[in-house]
């Protein structure tokens, strides 16, 4: 922090703070180099924070789905999935990652700067939404997602979640916590999840997710909005969040 401060001095008063620092490299981000983190800040900000039952949502990223790692994950009444390309990616496994996604999300967004929107409209399927990155640091729906119709693949599902998901997954689809050795409840689970109900199951994945990867919320309201993310992948104790929150204000001088 004190190198980005020694090397752009100009920037800052003699007294500025933590939060100053931060705010001055993602303005930083916005103008010169938009990666991954800006466009999951979007993303949190106005598709996150902006909806009306933000508070009954939840937001993870980095999500295996069998061979392929989802960059952003909204689960509120539906689970959505938003793979981002920025400009300094290229579009060669996009095919495969929307064909593994398809088999486990409700809706699937690709975020894409200008230049990518065309091929991207014209490479992945029509139920495919499309957003646009603009330069202003905007979204655009440039064409709007569908909700998924085809079965879910209950087995790439399972592999997806952490033991305590699939678990609660189960236990919600039949009412009670499965029985089986340490050794076996994974594939018990396995085998009630994938006689169930496609819908149900749907529902009940949306429902254990919420639960099990819940967001700090008041983290994210109290910090400002260049630090959403942040917030979204953070995982602070009591006392961590409380140090952090009082160091971000923290006044600091350019000596």
């Amino acid at each position: 922090m004190k190198e980005i401060v020694k090397n752009y001095h100009l920037h800052f008063n003699d007294e500025f703070t933590v939060s100053n620092v931060f705010e001055f490299c993602y303005k930083m981000l916005h103008e010169k180099f938009r990666n991954e983190y800006f466009y999951k800040n979007t993303i949190a900000n106005k598709i996150l924070k902006a909806g009306k039952s933000s508070r009954n949502s939840t937001m993870f990223t980095e999500f295996r789905v069998g061979g392929c790692k989802a960059d952003c994950v909204i689960v509120n009444g539906i689970a959505t999935c938003y793979e981002i390309k920025t400009e300094y990616d290229n579009l060669t496994k996009l095919n495969t990652q929307i064909k593994e996604y398809t088999k486990v999300f409700d809706k699937i967004n690709v975020v894409v700067p200008d230049k990518y929107v065309q091929a991207v409209c014209e490479k992945v399927p029509i139920y495919i939404g499309v957003i646009q990155m603009t330069r202003t640091g905007s979204l655009r729906v440039v064409r709007a997602a569908m909700l998924i119709r085809t079965r879910l693949d209950t087995e790439l599902l399972m592999r997806s979640l952490r033991r305590n998901e699939y678990i609660g997954l189960a236990k919600a689809l039949i009412g009670y916590a499965p029985v089986a050795e340490n050794t076996e409840i994974f594939r018990e689970c396995g085998r009630l999840i994938a006689v169930s109900d496609d819908e149900k199951i749907r529902k009940c994945f949306r429902s254990v997710m919420k639960k099990t990867r819940a967001l700090d919320a008041n983290l994210i309201a109290l910090l400002p909005s260049f630090l959403t993310m942040a917030a979204v992948e953070s995982n602070l104790s009591c006392n961590a969040r409380i140090n952090f929150l009082k160091n971000i204000d923290a006044i600091l001088n350019k000596d």
